[in-house]
């Protein structure tokens, strides 16, 4: 009887600490993330040097200094998040050798290694980073990173054998021209915008239903004719149907290039998947039907016992990631200067790219979850045959690891939109405004430029509250 009311009592502490497990991430971050949404990035700064458990806990360190990077650049501590940017960007290089942690989760889950954020998210590092260099004049700096945005999904590309569908980044090519631009290489300056524009055509028409910036479009054929290249402007003339006053706009005495960041991104969560298990042919079988899954293992490649209580099995979930969208605020803006109105174009659609990278990655990992799950659980079977008690706690303790990974970097925008918009000498007052769906203007908000001729600036619009 003690026995039993120890076993029980050990069940019960399971338990709590499953309902700990189970809450999504972003939960657990609610205070921050709060305060995120209302655009207080001073007090989600102090939030985070407050809280104990990114800076303490190895395996949440690289979302907590991401996090820190982000509220920095959001209050122009440009140098400041650079800092937390590079010490981020290492701590990706880091985890990404350490293979332990892969062996590790393969036997738990993957919420025990540390997270090494996903493809697109390495990408948005880069790009806050870049234009924490760009508000700094850095331009040396701010290349090293455009460059690193594409490289990093290059490499990442190159070591997955299920190839993923977002292996090119049309934004960082278009990010990285508008970068040589300010720095005054036009002839690269061109080849980057050529590259981002073969991607936007493919690409990003193709899997995130984003088009070519007709923004991209003059400066392709600006900076071809800037370079004399007259076959590529006679070609790209014909191509973009551009018309005679797109083409011949005087040059500026100064420009401003402004990113609008909309919202925020989709928020993670966890689903559960049944799997009905059969045997046949030599293969244990997974199968879901209404989605249209099946996994099939080699028997071969199991013990005995494995096999044999697998075959007890029938039904089971497997605990995967999903993206849920938030509610978008506001669709459209615009910005006006000295008598010039422009609207913002979609760059980088950040929620698009999220919901296409998580579900390349599915077949991928959903074959490891089952095997693991399926043999977890299998014993578990076979310990309740001998012992109901010991099979109830393990049970709870297969419900605990068994927990999918629903981190991640909580508060990026859900799209980047750009325009550029002439300035005049001194000082100009850009008045920016952001639409609802109605088309109603819902926020007005203003950005002084002192400009000097010749120059590119770089500013950010960030819409998250109404």
């Amino acid at each position: 009887m003690l026995k039993s009311a120890k076993l029980f009592g050990v069940a019960g502490l399971f338990f709590l600490l499953s309902l700990q497990a189970c809450r999504p991430y972003h939960v657990r971050q609610q205070k921050y993330i709060q305060l995120v949404q209302q655009e207080q990035f001073a007090l989600a700064e102090d939030q985070l040097e407050a809280s104990k458990k990114g800076k303490k806990k190895e395996k949440h360190k690289l979302l907590y200094v991401l996090n820190r990077g982000y509220a920095a650049f959001h209050q122009g501590k440009w140098q400041e998040s650079s800092q937390w940017f590079m010490k981020a960007d290492r701590l990706v290089e880091d985890y990404r050798k350490q293979l332990g942690y892969d062996a590790l989760s393969l036997l738990v889950n993957a919420n025990v290694k540390p997270y090494k954020a996903e493809d697109f998210e390495v990408v948005m590092m880069h790009y806050f980073h870049t234009l924490a260099f760009l508000k700094q004049r850095n331009f040396e700096s701010a290349l090293v990173e455009c460059r690193r945005m594409n490289i990093s999904l290059s490499e990442m590309y190159f070591k997955t054998s299920t190839k993923p569908k977002y292996k090119d980044d049309a934004f960082g090519h278009l990010l990285m021209g508008l970068t040589y631009e300010g720095a005054g290489d036009i002839n690269n300056a061109f080849i980057a915008y050529r590259n981002a524009y073969e991607i936007f055509n493919t690409d990003y028409a193709s899997f995130f239903e984003t088009h070519v910036p007709t923004q991209l479009k003059e400066d392709l054929v600006r900076t071809a004719s800037i370079l004399g290249f007259r076959n590529e402007v006679d070609f790209y003339r014909k191509e973009f149907k551009l018309d005679s006053a797109q083409l011949n706009r005087t040059k500026p005495f100064a420009e401003a290039v402004i990113f609008w960041q909309n919202g925020l991104g989709p928020v993670k969560e966890q689903w559960s998947i049944d799997f009905v298990i059969t045997q046949q042919a030599g293969f244990i079988q997974f199968n879901n039907a209404g989605l249209g899954l099946n996994f099939a293992f080699p028997v071969s490649g199991m013990n005995n016992q494995d096999v044999t209580n697998l075959s007890n099995l029938r039904v089971f979930k497997v605990a995967f990631p999903k993206y849920i969208s938030r509610p978008k605020v506001f669709t459209q803006a615009q910005a006006s200067v000295n008598g010039v109105t422009r609207s913002f174009e979609v760059a980088q659609p950040l929620e698009a790219i999220a919901f296409k990278s998580l579900s390349d990655r599915f077949a991928r990992e959903m074959g490891t979850a089952i095997l693991r799950l399926a043999l977890k659980k299998a014993t578990e079977y076979a310990i309740r045959q001998e012992n109901k008690d010991a099979g109830a706690i393990m049970g709870i303790a297969n419900a605990i690891t068994e927990q999918a990974d629903t981190r991640y970097w909580a508060t990026l925008p859900s799209s980047i939109s750009y325009l550029r918009i002439p300035l005049q000498e001194g000082k100009n007052k850009v008045i920016l405004r952001a639409n609802r769906l109605n088309n109603a203007i819902a926020r007005t908000d203003t950005i002084t430029i002192e400009a000097q001729k010749g120059r590119i600036y770089y500013e950010v619009y960030n819409t998250i509250k109404p």
